[in-house]
């Protein structure tokens, strides 16, 4: 119950940042977002982070059944492709930041075992756009069916049963 408490504060305080107008105009590209349009720079933020797996189309059907709240426009999958292409990475990074600086803030120390960390790590790739910027950025590599892909890998705290170790 501990976590789920903390992890609401987290979203709170996360979603907080996401609709601030400093956030926005520090991680807008160019003056991007700078009128009303049907998709605000938060709520294109929201479906951005909300971890995508069908066909856009889909996705933003689902999306906006499920966070009515946040009054996301029906929009077609060019619109929302356009208005990703004017959010920095940054603002990922720092959300991404935010995030682990509140969990990982919010207790005095890891678990540990013997003394240490333990941790696992896990890899994949990415589908990424087949541009010159993502192939400079990224070091890209094609896989067996020409598609341009990069790599991700993510770190966690090891965890047996209810407990970590």
């Amino acid at each position: 119950m501990k976590n789920i408490k903390l992890l609401s504060q987290i979203l709170k305080k996360t979603n907080k940042l996401i609709i601030s107008n400093k956030f926005k105009e520090a991680y807008s590209l160019g003056n991007s977002f700078s009128r009303k349009r049907k998709l605000s720079f938060s709520n294109a933020v929201h479906f951005i982070c909300s971890a995508l797996r069908k066909s856009m189309v889909t996705e933003i059907s689902n999306f906006i059944e499920e966070h009515a709240y946040l009054d996301f426009p029906d929009i077609s999958k060019q619109a929302f492709s356009k208005a990703r292409q004017n959010i920095s990475p940054e603002a990922f990074k720092e959300l991404c930041r935010l995030f682990i600086d509140s969990f990982y803030g919010s207790t005095d120390t890891l678990k540990k075992w013997n003394g240490f960390n333990v941790l696992a790590v896990d890899g994949t790739s990415l589908q990424v756009p087949d541009t010159i910027e993502c192939g400079e950025y990224f070091g890209l590599s094609k896989n067996q069916n020409k598609i341009q892909t990069a790599i991700a890998s993510g770190l966690s705290q090891v965890k047996v049963g209810k407990n970590f170790i």
